[in-house]
């Protein structure tokens, strides 16, 4: 990717030396380069002044120079998480919601809402015999 640097120079004799730094850092190196050892960038530069003055002469407007990155080997490239961690956490998630479940139990969360009967009255019936009506 190309970045286009603009700074003014206000004062200067006979010559300026113009300095630029870059940084890869190790995890992109990883990521974007995971299968090789070493890359090689080559950095390319040129230099224009705009400037009222008539005589301004720029030697070594372009340049070239070729940068090699190495891997860290003091870097361990990240393998991953072990099988048994995945199995303690998934185990230790049981638990917890179990745990869980069983104070709610206990504390009366899953029993149904009983509803009190209706405030009616309640009639008997009685029977009366043939004779008496």
């Amino acid at each position: 990717r190309c970045l286009a640097f603009r700074c003014p120079l206000h004062s200067f004799e006979r010559a300026a030396v113009l300095t630029a730094r870059g940084r890869l850092w190790n995890s992109t190196f990883l990521e974007e380069f995971l299968a090789v050892t070493s890359v090689e960038l080559i950095v390319r530069a040129s230099v224009s002044v705009t400037s009222s003055i008539k005589n301004l002469v720029l030697k070594d407007a372009s340049t070239q120079i070729p940068v090699t990155i190495y891997l860290d080997p003091g870097v361990a490239v990240a393998g991953g998480v072990p099988w048994w961690v995945i199995l303690l956490a998934v185990l230790a998630g049981i638990l917890v919601l179990a745990l869980l479940v069983f104070i709610l139990w206990k504390l009366g969360f899953f029993r149904r809402a009983r509803y009190a009967p209706p405030a009616v009255p309640q009639y008997h019936a009685v029977k009366i015999p043939r004779e008496e009506r």
